[in-house]
């Protein structure tokens, strides 16, 4: 930059050019600043004529505002470094009307860019407040944007792994196995879970409370199915937790409603359907059919359950943790009916059932052969009702069929008379009521 010197008497000479003492620059944007001097002249009375009076040093930013060309003096050089800084966070954001605020607008403004451009420099304000704008209009009152961050991180934190569904029933399955969980609940996990992994094969983390309300309520299931489900989806969100795929305070099974189970789904064979049953069943599946209709095992149970768990002589079948659904051992009575029935198929050991899945053979030939329509669980919903009607103890009841006594009092109370459980227990085989030798009273209670 060059000085223009006056060349009247006692002005001193032009200095050489010089160039800036220091540029600041952003981006492409810069801004030089020039050592310079400030001169000050006075006119001589005498002779007319302008003579210097003094001289200081000073410092001088130069920039382009538009087409202009702006010059800025300052006797310091930190105040003409703090200005040019203002100056290039305006230009870099291209505002070149902020360059005419004043005062503690103008310091606001700087302040906010220089915080913006200090997280991500290529950021311009405008679209930094109008992204906040258009966010924080779609919160609720009294709800601030750095709270629905936090709760985001917090859901979401920084290197949560990001395992699908059917990874991390993988894993639960190993885990449950090699933890010596029961071969049957090992299997009642893969088979139920398997079916969600297969409807959501999607990160675990993505899956939300109202998708696994809606995958319950779609499939047309039961209640009671609906809350048994939503109870081990339940148990694989808590281990994806306990891994570290989800966030301790994971809580999206709590958006799930628990199925209104009213119990309606629950149905009986009369006696007399019963006796159908019995008297069309093929012989090697009587012991199926009457063990499930008066000692009430579970289908799985008597499929897993093997002829040295049978004792005819004590009057009981013993269901062992392993084979049983809640992976603890029971006690099931044979009263004197069942004695009867099992009698001439008994063996020493070995399979009770040499067939799979009884239930749906008898579903698929024997209920349609008797005119009858096959009873989801109903076998064992009849032998609980009839015995609860004839024993009048809950208690004794759920520890017989493995149910806990909130469950029977809630779905078989009252479900059928005392009578009709008398008659449902005095179903014989022909011909054998001359060879049947009573249990005492205090036993079959």
């Amino acid at each position: 930059m060059k000085a223009n010197l006056p060349t009247s008497p006692g002005a001193p000479a032009p200095r050489p050019d010089k160039g800036p003492v220091k540029v600041l620059k952003q981006g492409s944007i810069t801004v030089p600043i020039y050592e310079t001097t400030n001169r000050i002249y006075r006119q001589n009375p005498a002779t007319g004529q302008r003579e210097l009076k003094s001289e200081h040093p000073q410092f001088t930013l130069a920039y382009y505002q538009g087409n202009r060309r702006v010059r800025l003096k300052f006797t310091a050089l930190a105040e003409a470094e703090t200005k040019a800084n203002e100056i290039l966070v305006k230009l870099a954001n291209g505002d070149s009307e902020a360059l005419k605020l004043n005062g503690s607008d103008r310091l606001a403004y700087v302040d906010a860019c220089q915080e913006l451009h200090s997280w991500k420099p290529d950021a311009r304000l405008h679209a930094a407040i109008a992204e906040y704008v258009a966010a924080a209009k779609r919160l609720p009152e009294g709800v601030t944007l750095r709270e629905c961050v936090d709760f985001f991180l917090k859901r979401h934190p920084a290197g949560l792994p990001h395992k699908t569904v059917r990874e991390v029933l993988d894993e639960l399955l190993a885990t449950k196995t090699n933890a010596g969980k029961s071969e049957i609940y090992v299997k009642e996990l893969s088979r139920r879970l398997g079916r969600f992994a297969e409807a959501f094969q999607v990160p675990i983390s993505t899956v939300t409370g109202p998708q696994v309300e809606a995958f319950l309520r779609n499939r047309g299931h039961a209640a009671r199915t609906q809350n048994n489900e939503r109870r081990l989806i339940g148990t694989l969100f808590k281990y994806a937790v306990k891994r570290g795929y989800l966030p301790k305070d994971h809580d999206e099974m709590s958006a799930v409603e628990r199925a209104d189970d009213t119990g309606n789904d629950i149905e009986v064979f009369t006696p007399d359907e019963l006796r159908k049953l019995l008297q069309l069943v093929r012989p090697e599946m009587v012991p199926y059919l009457a063990i499930a209709a008066f000692a009430g095992l579970r289908a799985a149970e008597i499929d897993r359950l093997d002829w040295s768990e049978v004792n005819l002589t004590e009057r009981f079948i013993e269901i062992k943790a392993s084979k049983s659904k809640t992976a603890s051992r029971r006690l099931a009575p044979i009263p004197d009916n069942l004695l009867a029935w099992l009698t001439p198929y008994v063996q020493p050991f070995g399979p009770v059932c040499n067939f799979e899945r009884s239930d749906k053979q008898l579903f698929y030939y024997l209920a349609p052969k008797a005119g009858l329509k096959w009873k989801r669980n109903g076998l064992r919903h009849s032998f609980i009702s009839y015995r609860l009607a004839v024993v009048k103890d809950i208690g004794e009841v759920s520890l017989e069929a493995g149910n806990s006594a909130q469950m029977i009092f809630k779905h078989y109370r009252q479900l059928v008379t005392e009578k009709q459980g008398s008659d449902w227990f005095s179903i014989l085989p022909p011909d054998s009521a001359a060879n049947i030798i009573p249990l005492p009273a205090a036993a079959t209670a």
